[in-house]
Order: C-alpha cells, then sequence, then structure tokens
C-alpha cells in the first residue's frame, strides 16, 4: 500500500517549491556578483530548522510504530536514553578522533542519502550497493564543487590532521576524473537495476533531484548543502514516514502539517544538543567558525536517526 496521489502532492510541491527558492538564489548571486554571507546563513538555519531537524523528530513515533509491527513493547525513555547516548559517544569520539569520526560521518551520511534517494522495493544487494554509491556521489559533488569553502571546514572539525588534509588535496587534484568515474558508475549501477526490474522511478521526481543537484553545485557550499539536505532529502525522508505511519495505521488520515508538528518536542531537543556543542566548541583553541560546529552538530543527531530510518525502510518494504 502507498499513498495517493493527493497523499504526494504536498510534498511533490514541496520539493518544487525548493527548485524555484534555488533559482531565485542563483538569480541573485549572478546580480550581485556573490550572495552576503547573513543571506547564506539565513537560508541554511532556515531550512534546517524547518525540515533538517524536523525530519529527524518523528524518530521516536517511527520506532515505536517499527516496535508495535514486530509486536514487541518500547519504552520512550529507554528509546530516549540510547538516542542520547549514541550522540554523547559520537561527539566524544568527535573531540577524541576527529579524523575518524569525519570520515564515519562521510560514510553513514553516503549511506543515508542513498537510502532515501532511491526507492528500494525489493532490497536486493544490487540495489544497496546503488544506494551507497549514489550517495557518495552526492557528497563528492557537493564537496568537490566548494573546494575552498570544504577545505577551510576540514581543516578545522579535523583540526588540521594531515591524513585528511592530504586526503583531502589529492582528490582535489584529480577531482574531475572522480566525479567523472562516480557518474559513469553509478548510472552503470542503476541502469543495471531498472534492468533487472529492481528499480522503479518517476521521471518527474529524477528530474526535480537532478535540477536541485545542478543548483546546488553553483551555490556556496552552505547554501548548497541546505537546499540538497533540506530541500530535498528531509522533504524526501518525510514523505516516506508518512508513507509509513499511515500505511501502518499509526497516524491514519493524518496530514503531512499535523506530522510535522509531532516532530517539534524531537527538534527541541536537537536545538539542545546544539547550543551545548556550540558552548564547548566556542571554548576550546580553535580559531572560531560556525561551520563545524552545524556539520558535527548534523553528524552526531544523523547516527541514531540513520538507525530509527534504516529500520523503518527494511520493516516497510518486507511488510508492504
Amino acid at each position: 500500500m502507498t499513498l495517493t496521489i493527493e497523499q504526494k502532492k504536498p510534498f511533490e510541491i514541496l520539493s518544487w517549491l525548493n527548485v524555484v527558492v534555488g533559482m531565485v538564489l542563483l538569480l541573485a548571486q549572478f546580480v550581485f556578483g556573490t550572495l552576503p554571507l547573513s543571506i547564506q546563513f539565513g537560508y541554511f538555519i532556515l531550512m534546517l530548522l524547518m525540515t533538517g531537524i524536523p525530519h529527524g523528530g518523528l524518530d521516536h513515533i517511527i520506532a515505536r510504530t517499527t516496535a508495535n509491527v514486530n509486536n514487541k513493547k518500547f519504552n520512550i525513555l529507554s528509546f530516549l536514553g540510547r538516542y542520547i547516548l549514541a550522540i554523547a559517544a559520537y561527539t566524544c569520539c568527535w573531540l577524541i578522533f576527529p579524523s575518524l569520526s569525519l570520515l564515519f560521518f562521510i560514510l553513514i551520511s553516503a549511506w543515508h542519502f542513498g537510502e532515501t534517494d532511491i526507492p528500494d522495493d525489493k532490497h536486493k544487494i544490487l540495489l544497496s550497493v546503488c544506494r551507497f554509491s549514489w550517495g557518495t556521489l552526492v557528497l563528492m559533488l557537493l564537496l568537490l564543487m566548494h573546494q575552498q569553502e570544504t577545505t577551510e571546514v576540514l581543516i578545522r572539525i579535523s583540526k588540521n590532521a594531515s591524513p585528511v588534509i592530504n586526503f583531502w588535496n589529492l582528490c582535489k587534484l584529480n577531482s574531475n576524473k572522480l566525479l567523472i568515474s562516480a557518474t559513469v558508475i553509478n548510472g552503470m549501477l542503476l541502469y543495471s537495476a531498472y534492468l533487472t526490474n529492481q528499480l522503479s522511478f518517476s521521471v518527474i521526481r529524477l528530474i526535480n533531484l537532478l535540477l536541485i543537484l545542478i543548483i546546488s553545485i553553483f551555490l556556496p557550499l552552505l547554501p548548497s548543502f541546505a537546499l540538497y539536505f533540506g530541500g530535498w532529502h528531509a522533504v524526501r525522508s518525510f514523505e516516506l514516514i508518512f508513507e509509513y505511519l499511515n500505511v501502518k495505521g499509526e497516524y491514519a488520515k493524518e496530514s503531512p502539517i499535523k506530522m510535522w508538528t509531532r516532530s517539534l518536542p524531537m527538534s527541541f531537543l536537537a536545538a539542545i544538543v546544539f547550543l551545548i556543542l556550540f558552548f564547548y566548541w566556542d571554548q576550546s583553541n580553535i580559531t572560531w567558525d560556525p561551520l563545524p560546529v552545524i556539520f558535527i552538530f548534523l553528524s552526531v543527531i544523523t547516527l541514531p536517526h540513520l538507525d530509527v530510518m534504516d529500520q523503518m525502510i527494511r520493516k516497510d518494504h518486507k511488510t508492504s
């Protein structure tokens, strides 16, 4: 069972609206030469608050629904305890092992982006490879097309670790080869999955995604990431969550807006985590830059969120 056309409309409208916003930002950049930092940060924070953080704010509801589907008991305090423990542990890893934590974040982000971008109706091994490969390509586009800004962020969040900087310099040196190779590999993998009837897609949705990625290439790093993360990934995640909770009967016939309001308590908790990170980073001896705080914050809340989403997607496809 899937969402009806009428139920999908709000998500489709929102994702196309983000394409329009991206084009407006591009136009402003063309007219004024560069986007003021105030606009870049304002747009990023807006997307983070509207969709970026809230799309993970329903994790407790998803986990409870998954537990019910599995005929298991669900305890909200136990769930929150595990959730916060994962965030705290990963935060400590960032403080002690920044380079390894950065690598881990890149790997889980690649998987998470691919898992929501590519439908996986049959959960075959080929599609799992496709998802990770696609998520890797998305990250490569966002990072390698904004080399100067990415370099500045990497220096700060890795504490200028030589292995990280040397590897990044190697990637920059071969950026064209890497992007072309990754694009070709993804094309081959996705086409193979399509030919073997493991992959189905909407042409309109594909055009929507490609437009967002193309626009992201020409925007500065911060609004570029905001457009993909908040304007596509979070919206797509909300659609998957809305479908899952409706189909499983947890919140049948509830509107997307009502579902969004249910994310606010956990979103508030995430905001507290961000303020804590902000405080500790500001007190450290690292040159102040808000970008590392933002990306580390996103990484520590992504870890438990990814686990919840992964279980939801696997359960949804097994029982659909």
